[in-house]
C-alpha cells in the first residue's frame, strides 16, 4: 500500500498478491480498502485471477475478502529491521514473508548472521593464542596490535558477506557463515602449528 491511515484503517492505493506454490493465482488492485469490522472491503479496483498462462480480469466498485486475514493492528504497528528483532522473531517473520510469496533471501542472511556473529570471540581467541605464545618474548605491544588488527578484518569480512548476501552474489547460508569459515579454519591451522612446536 502506498499509504495506511492508522485511525480510520483505511489502506490507499493497495495491492494484494496470494500465491500457491510459488505462482500467483489472485491479484487485487484497488484505490482504497477498509476495515468493516469483520473484514476488509476494497474499492474502485481489479481483481485478477490466473490459471496456467491464462489471466481473467474484472474491474469492481466495491468488493469484501474474507480470506484476508491479517486485522488493522498488524498494519498500524512500526515495522522493526532485522537487527532490532531476536531470532525467534526474525524466524516468525521469515516464515510469514515466504507463505506471501515474498522474496526472503536478505531475512535469511540476517537470521544465520544472528548465530554465525557470536562465534567471532572464540575464533578471534583461537587465532590469538597461538599469535600471543610466539609474540610473548617479544613485544606485547605487537601481540595487542595483532590482535587488534585481526579483530577489525574479521568483522569487516562478516560485513563483506552479510552485503554480499543481500545483493544475492553469495547464497544466504554461506554470506553469514563465510566469515566464521575462512576465520576459523585460520585458527585452527594456527593453532595446530603452535602444538606441534
Amino acid at each position: 500500500m502506498r499509504l495506511y491511515v492508522v485511525p480510520e484503517r483505511r489502506m490507499h492505493e493497495v495491492s494484494v498478491q496470494e500465491f500457491r506454490h510459488g505462482a500467483l493465482v489472485t491479484r487485487i488492485d484497488a484505490a482504497e480498502a477498509t476495515w468493516d469490522g469483520h473484514r476488509w472491503v476494497f474499492s474502485s479496483g481489479f481483481l485478477r485471477t490466473f490459471a496456467g498462462n491464462q489471466e481473467h480480469a474484472r474491474s469492481f466498485d466495491r468488493i469484501a475478502f474474507n480470506s484476508i486475514a491479517e486485522p488493522p493492528d498488524n498494519f498500524a504497528r512500526e515495522g522493526r529491521r532485522p537487527d532490532e528483532m531476536n531470532y525467534r522473531d526474525l524466524r516468525a517473520h521469515i516464515v510469514k514473508m515466504r507463505s506471501s510469496g515474498a522474496r526472503v533471501e536478505n531475512y535469511l542472511v540476517d537470521l544465520n548472521m544472528k548465530l554465525a556473529f557470536p562465534l567471532i570471540n572464540f575464533i578471534v581467541i583461537l587465532i590469538g593464542a597461538p599469535i600471543a605464545t610466539r609474540l610473548r618474548a617479544t613485544s606485547a605491544a605487537l601481540g595487542f596490535g595483532l590482535s587488534i588488527t585481526i579483530s577489525f578484518g574479521y568483522y569487516a569480512f562478516m560485513q563483506s558477506g552479510k552485503a554480499l548476501g543481500h545483493n544475492g552474489a553469495l547464497p544466504p547460508y554461506l554470506a553469514a557463515w563465510l566469515g566464521d569459515i575462512v576465520f576459523g579454519t585460520v585458527g585452527v591451522v594456527m593453532m595446530v602449528r603452535a602444538q606441534r612446536r
